[in-house]
């Protein structure tokens, strides 16, 4: 199967075509991110990087060829319940989705998969009347322990929900972890105590939607008890995530939350890619 990811990021793409058990010939991504191109690189080195995806022009479809599977999800920023400023997906980021658009158009793949976060009503209904396909909303907590509810448009058939692992959070996480006090200073950054108290503990059934900042409150989990807190760090985010422990080792920290978190839960998109008929595997 030749596949083109765009806005691949660290290919979870790829490691999802492995684990349904789907032969990758050719895998063209399209990616800016230099820390996830690398991490791309270092786990598929057959990668075939084709750049930004604006400069995916004719010509350059005509020398990728017959591509079997489109795959993408364009930028959430314009459309995310979560940016209270957020325009649209005819705004500057999510407008990215168009681009994915025309190539889809362009190409003509068999079988193609967008996703996207579970955003405003407006820009939604916007991408399914663009695509043309209803999408398919999957909480990856069915499949791990991480709340993460996103939006599958695809033309693959017969997706049903995955069945429930009924995988904790605390399954999860390392159980030798370092505390350390509340302090005034996470108040401070945090804004309010009530933000603070709303904070989940490590006992929770599962985890926050994984964030691409290390920092950020969803990152941090209490001891209300031991008046502690903790947080994350980038391998249990790897498993938050259902990527390979280690997948994106060799950069910083801070880089593998952001690249882990722009990034699929690969569970979820194996178990879409499961149903593509096995005449076409």
């Amino acid at each position: 199967m030749n596949v083109l990811s765009l806005f691949d990021g660290i290919s979870c793409g790829h490691v999802a075509l492995d684990r349904a058990d789907i032969k990758v010939d050719k895998y063209f991504t399209s990616a800016i991110d230099t820390n996830a191109i690398k991490i791309s690189n270092k786990n598929y080195p057959n990668t075939i990087q084709l750049g930004d995806i604006s400069s995916i022009d004719n010509k350059v479809i005509k020398n990728i060829g017959k591509i079997d599977l489109l795959i993408g999800g364009s930028p959430c920023q314009d459309i995310s319940f979560a940016n209270l400023n957020s325009k649209g997906i005819y705004a500057e980021h999510s407008g990215l989705f168009f681009e994915y658009l025309r190539i889809l158009k362009e190409i003509k793949p068999k079988y193609f998969l967008l996703e996207n976060v579970v955003g405003k009503k407006e820009s939604i209904d916007a991408i399914t009347q663009w695509i043309g396909v209803k999408p398919i909303m999957i909480n990856s907590s069915l499949v791990s322990g991480q709340g993460r509810e996103r939006l599958y448009w695809t033309n693959i058939p017969g997706i049903t929900q995955p069945q429930d692992k009924e995988i904790k959070f605390y399954d999860v996480i390392d159980k030798e972890r370092k505390w350390f006090p509340i302090l005034p200073w996470s108040l401070k950054i945090w804004g309010t105590k009530r933000k603070v108290d709303c904070l989940r503990t490590i006992e929770s059934e599962k985890s926050f939607c994984i964030t691409t900042n290390k920092s950020h409150p969803k990152n941090y989990y209490l001891n209300k008890e031991r008046n502690m807190m903790t947080k994350l760090n980038a391998d249990e985010v790897e498993k938050l995530q259902t990527l390979p422990l280690g997948y994106t080792d060799g950069a910083p920290e801070g880089q593998r939350f952001k690249m882990i978190g722009n990034g699929w839960t690969v569970d979820v998109i194996a178990w879409i890619l499961s149903f593509i008929p096995m005449v076409d595997k």
